[in-house]
């Protein structure tokens, strides 16, 4: 059997996994169950109550399933601040972070659909953010995934940035934020994170995801062609 082959057989998940996939998702279809049936008004379309479920499972997936390999301390902690520097990047454009804001404090956002509740949202004189549960966990298991990709790539620190930035999977969501206006600032910053082109988003971030594990997985990136 290739190699390759036995990465794919990998992907496949076993007994256990399955049935702990079963108890994630019947508890999801609970939380929108009991949203809808306790909130008065309660948004319904299946959009905005599903998609936020796929960047929380393909989050946490990626947080429990992706290791990085084996590396010396110096460049743990390149790859750390390259994924520290990504992922502020990611939130900044993302509409997670802003500079500027009205001052009116933090405020608890809990009538809203489940993934998007609980929502924390400050907003400073200099400084706003707004932590929603779906897109801080997805802009997390990117960030995550770029610390691997820098640490397990080949050819060495700068190898692995050069391997980085080759891989469009890196900057898409970047790209894609920027052009689709999604940060914001002050009051505008919910706004602008809640009502985005949902789908648009979503489908950058598993596009994201895939390249991002197929680097780290099967090395997929110019310097590993390359090299090949």
């Amino acid at each position: 059997m290739s190699t390759l082959d036995g990465d794919l057989r990998g992907l496949v998940p076993e007994g256990r996994s399955l049935a702990l996939w079963a108890v994630v998702l019947n508890t999801e279809l609970l939380a929108v169950m009991l949203y809808l049936l306790l909130l008065p008004g309660a948004a319904t379309d299946p959009v905005l109550l599903g998609f936020p479920f796929v960047w929380l499972n393909v989050a946490g997936w990626v947080l429990l399933r992706v290791r990085a390999a084996p590396a010396s301390a110096r460049r743990r902690a390149v790859a750390a601040a390259v994924a520290v520097g990504y992922g502020l990047v990611l939130g900044y454009v993302g509409g997670v972070v802003g500079l500027g804001g009205t001052g009116g404090g933090l405020r608890v956002v809990l009538a809203a659909p489940p993934g998007f509740a609980p929502s924390f949202v400050y907003s400073g004189s200099s400084l706003a953010v707004v932590v929603t549960p779906w897109k801080v966990a997805g802009y997390l298991a990117l960030s995550y995934l770029v610390y691997v990709t820098v640490v397990d790539a080949s050819g060495g620190v700068a190898g692995g940035l050069l391997g980085l930035f080759s891989c469009v999977s890196c900057v898409l969501p970047i790209v894609a934020s920027v052009v689709g206006g999604f940060a914001g600032v002050g009051a505008t910053l919910y706004q602008a994170a809640l009502y985005q082109s949902y789908g648009l988003s979503t489908a950058v971030f598993l596009a994201s995801v895939g390249l991002l594990y197929a680097v780290h997985r099967f090395d997929v990136t110019l310097v590993g062609w390359l090299r090949s």
